[in-house]
């Protein structure tokens, strides 16, 4: 969740109590894979980017994962089960068929926690005082399981009905959420059950762990200040989170039309044909009273990323550059109301600054030591990267400026002679492949992909891929929505954990403490049942062409 300190929250392990292999609890997505991971060969080999070669050899599962996503669009199994047949319900919950099902099931996860809430204040005896950690634990999942979700919704959900539920859900649930973080009663029966020795000794090690992570957050959440100040408290990271909403949103937007740049045409000459000619289409024109053209261009980033790269004249760089960078008012202005409320709540709970208080329990413990590191960094590039500046301004015979970059960079190819484009080995299935043969031979596991159900995924091109062990047993969900599209928040590259692996077989009975649990979600180990965690995997690649797979630059 952004932009709000959360201290009710998972803190549970990946099945390691389940006799599972233990992976961890980070989701890491990386960009850079080695050709030989990926199953790639030489490019004078390479017929096609999804065709397996003599020198290559995939097993019939691997080769389901791959052509999943290299395969036509037409013929993956996301569109072909989208709508078909009953809803089965989003991420295979069954409280999720329908905006309004989806309210409830907010409704229903607030009456869960408020009687979770209850029974943590009531506890008297031992045995209660030894259940408070897991009623916390419950809790927090309890609300995670729909806010999480809620989120996610209103970022990919194509449909408005849906994305407006969300936004009504996470409201009401982020306001009752940021109350329990600062919930004293709720802190002190935490604090009461640490400090005595009869309770805190029949704690498993998960357990333990778990308290300290809840007990830090609260503490960090200002638990100690007077009621006047957690009320601001509260304000303050509600407006965090808002305004970083609106920043996101504001960025994503198209430039204003007044945002342009008047190009004599000459100087588009440089520039592809294909691009000069789309610019050429796009804009308007008109005639100076020398006799030449002036193409009055909208710089977003398709006619940035070519006019920096292609042209020529310097002068038309430089001002197609500044009007690019140029945030508006109107996200600027979100930015630094952002800025000054993350401020304000680092010093409402006794910090020096946000960036203090964001890493205090972080590995780099301080700002200072990030600039501390990223000077190191540095200095250690800075003789290749002079090197690389003096090569720059031979070339251009004066001092180099931001927007000469591209251009220079593309100058110094030609001349030097360009190396060959990586994206043939790249497809995005061999990339995932690569990845799934990477995670087999680190931790045992791998990724295999499978059909949705009806009504499980919210677009025809979400995949869907399990986590498997050696044995061949369920250990999570992936869900892939990686292309770019019109009804996508500009997020960028993200995963949103939908779902935790928790033990549940020992949850607290209350009212709603199986709301969702089915035979999809949940899996069972040595008697033992566990929620069955479920990640969604969020990118921003080109749509693929009609019948060629999708290839990755270097950036994706």
């Amino acid at each position: 969740m952004q932009g709000a300190s959360r201290c009710i929250r998972r803190a549970t392990s990946f099945f390691s109590t389940a006799g599972i292999r233990r992976t961890g609890q980070t989701t890491t997505a990386s960009a850079s894979l080695s050709a030989q991971s990926a199953g790639a060969v030489p490019v004078r080999q390479l017929q096609t980017a999804s065709a397996a070669t003599a020198h290559e050899v995939v097993h019939e599962d691997e080769k389901a994962l791959r052509d999943v996503f290299d395969l036509p669009t037409k013929t993956t199994l996301g569109s072909r089960w989208y709508h078909q047949g009953q809803p089965t319900g989003l991420l295979m919950e069954s409280r999720f068929v329908s905006p309004k099902s989806f309210k409830d099931a907010g409704k229903q996860a607030v009456v869960e926690a408020q009687q979770l809430v209850e029974k943590v204040l009531s506890a008297q005896t031992i045995e209660a005082k030894q259940q408070v950690v897991k009623c916390l634990d419950q809790l927090s999942d309890a609300l995670c399981r729909v806010m999480d979700v809620a989120e996610l919704v209103r970022q990919v959900h194509p449909d408005s009905s849906w994305q407006m539920a969300a936004d009504e859900v996470y409201a009401e649930m982020f306001n009752y959420m940021n109350g329990l973080n600062t919930h004293v009663g709720l802190y002190r029966k935490l604090v009461e059950v640490m400090d005595d020795p009869e309770c805190s000794r029949h704690l498993g090690a998960v357990e333990h762990e778990a308290a300290i992570s809840f007990r830090r957050d609260f503490e960090r959440s200002g638990i100690h200040l007077t009621s006047q100040a957690h009320s601001r408290f509260v304000d303050l990271s509600a407006g965090i989170h808002e305004q970083s909403r609106d920043f996101l949103r504001l960025q994503s937007q198209p430039l204003p039309k007044n945002r342009t740049v008047d190009v004599p045409l000459e100087h588009l000459r440089s520039l592809p044909s294909q691009v000069a000619m789309e610019i050429l289409q796009t804009s308007r024109s008109h005639k100076r009273k020398d006799g030449a053209t002036i193409v009055r261009l909208t710089p977003d980033d398709y006619a940035a990323h070519y006019v920096l790269r292609d042209c020529e004249d310097e002068a038309t760089r430089e001002s197609v550059y500044r009007i690019w960078q140029q945030g508006s008012s109107d996200a600027v202005g979100a930015l630094e109301s952002l800025l000054e409320q993350r401020l304000e709540l680092a010093h409402t709970v006794g910090f020096e600054s946000f960036g203090h208080m964001s890493l205090v329990d972080k590995m780099a413990k301080s700002p200072d030591h990030v600039d501390e590191f990223l000077r190191g960094l540095a200095a250690q590039a800075s003789p290749q990267w002079s090197t690389v500046i003096d090569a720059f301004k031979a070339i251009k015979g004066s001092d180099v400026y931001p927007w000469d970059r591209d251009y220079l960079v593309s100058r110094q190819q030609m001349d030097n002679g360009a190396l060959p484009s990586l994206m043939p080995y790249f497809s995005l299935g061999r990339v995932v492949l690569g990845l799934s043969r990477v995670f087999k031979s680190l931790y045992g596991v791998e990724l295999r992909a499978v059909t949705p159900q009806p009504g499980e995924i919210w677009h025809p091109e979400v995949r869907k891929l399990e986590v498997i062990d050696e044995d061949n047993q369920l250990l999570g969900v992936v869900y892939c929505d990686v292309f770019s599209r019109n009804s996508k928040s500009h997020v960028g590259a993200a995963h949103f954990t939908a779902r935790c692996a928790r033990r549940i077989d020992d949850d607290i009975r209350v009212q709603g403490s199986d709301a969702g649990h089915s035979s999809q979600t949940v899996v069972e180990r040595d008697g033992r049942r566990f929620q069955l965690p479920v990640v969604v995997l969020i990118c921003d690649f080109p749509v693929p062409v009609e019948g060629s797979p999708p290839l990755l630059n270097w950036s994706n």
